[in-house]
């Protein structure tokens, strides 16, 4: 594979069916909308859709990466901008009363409105901002917190008809599409540790479980009677109804269609495609365009970190002598057996790569993701550290996105002679301005995850250790990005620069968290591997 290849391939990022007409996502120049194969011309980037009928259809557009979104209306083939203001409007659904929509319209967090010509009338309780929720004409279930979410069942006049509230555990939906009768709807739980899938009776106000597994249970949907669901196996997300039927790659975004269940899937030697499945499974789209490569598959390792059980995906081909920590961000995310064209150029350059679920990570129960609260850049990072015993090899670099782009930084300057390059996409370096101005949502998961100490948010922000770094550093950033600002990348440079110290750093323009224009997404891959590969 070449990078001039990364241009053909057209990854699924989501999609919605109804009556069997398809409206998928599709990565091209930028994520654009196709329907039943049809492309449709839209501003921004497009990240969600939702069919109303067979002719209409929801799409929530992204104009520049800020998070502002829009809905658009479209009407078979004819497109009208319904939510066009300065507030972050998602998961719009069409109600007799209106359009429900998640939206931060109070600006300070993400509540469900009931929204109409223009005016929004909240319906969602608390404080906490609402994860998703699910409508079936009569009843709206929706998830509300922090790490400690709690399920509410309302009307659409907001009137509160029940809360499910297990104390110190996180109550999510299991879907969008959640009902199993007009009466009742499954949930995810994991006040037992691991995520399960249990069912609630609306109108008995009842709790049963329905669907354990050795394994956290990452996503469920009622089909054919029964319920299909996904579990996290070490970073292969395995979809089960009844038996196994995918047990490789990443699963998700399940949905139904007459007899049909859908989901995207992508592993390591194929990106996202689309896939439903009624006797057998069946590829819907072609995301690969006959772009073929000697693409490793990972293999699941587990170390001992500082008397802490952290299991990692290693990719090797044999006999490297250079190797690379790749760190996945979030953290509430892990690493998972996808399609990563990175880490596959980096094999092919003769690095071996391992990816670490350090701390904090998801997949491994309430308990394990816990353990790195108002510990930001300690155990975790020491998680990171004690990875490169794995790979066994001399000169090692370090790559991570977003939290995993702050965990690089606070590697290179807390363990500065262990590296001969780094590369930080997306990263924050100061919590005491991250704080202060990223989006909403995350400085109320903020306030929960990593509290106040001021003590230890300064000895936990890279920015103020910037002179301990040693390896060659490349910095990537999205201009609009509200999650880690472009400003928080500006403050290493600057640092550098006072201390006349070389730096390479790019800020693409009209993007956001990620990059989302083709020619920034291959750009920031080549740079990445090509300033890994030049320094190591």
């Amino acid at each position: 594979m070449k990078y001039e290849d990364l241009f053909k391939i057209k990854p699924v990022l989501n999609y919605d069916v109804y009556n069997g007409k398809i409206a998928t996502i599709i990565r091209d120049e930028k994520p654009v909308l196709y329907v039943n194969g049809e492309k449709v011309q839209l501003e921004g980037y497009v990240e969600d859709v939702d069919w109303i009928n067979r002719n209409k259809m929801f799409i929530t557009v992204d104009p520049n990466g800020s998070e502002i979104r829009k809905v658009y209306l479209y009407d078979d083939g004819k497109i009208e901008k319904i939510i066009d203001n300065e507030f972050d409007n998602v998961s719009p659904h069409e109600t007799k009363e209106g359009i429900l929509v998640i939206s931060n319209y109070d600006k300070r967090t993400l509540h469900l409105y009931l929204y109409n010509e223009g005016k929004y009338i909240k319906l969602s309780k608390g404080e906490g901002p609402v994860n998703n929720y699910c409508f079936n004409g009569k009843y709206i279930v929706y998830s509300t917190g922090i790490y400690d979410n709690n399920i509410h069942v309302t009307d659409l006049s907001g009137n509160e008809i029940h809360v499910i509230n297990i104390p110190n555990s996180e109550q999510e939906l299991a879907n969008e599409n959640c009902f199993t009768s007009p009466s009742s709807f499954i949930f995810l739980s994991n006040h037992e540790d691991l995520f399960k899938v249990y069912e609630f009776d609306i109108l008995k106000g009842e709790i049963r479980k329905i669907k354990e597994s050795n394994y956290e249970i990452f996503e469920a949907i009622p089909y054919k009677g029964s319920i299909a669901y996904v579990e996290d196996m070490h970073g292969d997300f395995v979809l089960v109804h009844e038996k196994e039927i995918v047990n490789e790659g990443f699963t998700r975004t399940l949905t139904v269609d007459g007899d049909y269940l859908y989901f995207i899937n992508s592993k390591h030697d194929r990106s996202a495609d689309l896939y439903r499945y009624g006797k057998e499974v069946e590829r819907l789209t072609d995301s690969m365009s006959n772009v073929k490569g000697d693409f490793i598959k990972p293999k699941v390792v587990s170390y001992d970190s500082n008397g802490v059980r952290i299991y990692a995906l290693l990719y090797e081909k044999g006999d490297e002598d250079k190797g690379v920590v790749y760190i996945h961000g979030g953290p509430d995310w892990e690493c998972m057996n996808n399609f990563n064209p990175e880490i596959q150029f980096l094999l092919e350059k003769g690095f071996k790569v391992i990816c670490p679920n350090y701390r904090g990570s998801t997949g491994y129960g309430r308990k394990f993701n816990h353990l790195n609260d108002r510990d930001p850049g300690g155990g975790e990072l020491l998680d990171v550290i004690n990875s490169v015993k794995v790979l066994g090899v001399k000169k090692v670099a370090i790559i991570g996105a977003s939290y995993g782009g702050y965990l690089t930084m606070m590697a290179i300057t807390k363990f500065p002679d262990l590296w001969c390059s780094a590369v930080a996409v997306v990263p924050f370096v100061n919590w005491f301005t991250e704080k202060k101005f990223e989006r909403e949502v995350l400085q109320q998961y903020d306030e929960i995850k990593v509290g106040n100490d001021e003590n230890l948010l300064k000895d936990r922000s890279p920015i103020f250790f910037i002179d301990r770094i040693k390896a060659p550093l490349l910095l990537l950033a999205g201009e609009n990005d509200p999650r880690c600002p472009a400003e928080e990348t500006l403050q290493v440079v600057e640092e550098l620069k006072k201390l006349g110290r070389k730096v390479k750093y790019k800020i693409y323009k009209d993007e956001g968290h990620g990059f989302a224009k083709m020619e920034n997404y291959v750009d920031s891959i080549r740079e990445t591997v090509e300033f890994i590969s030049t320094h190591c």
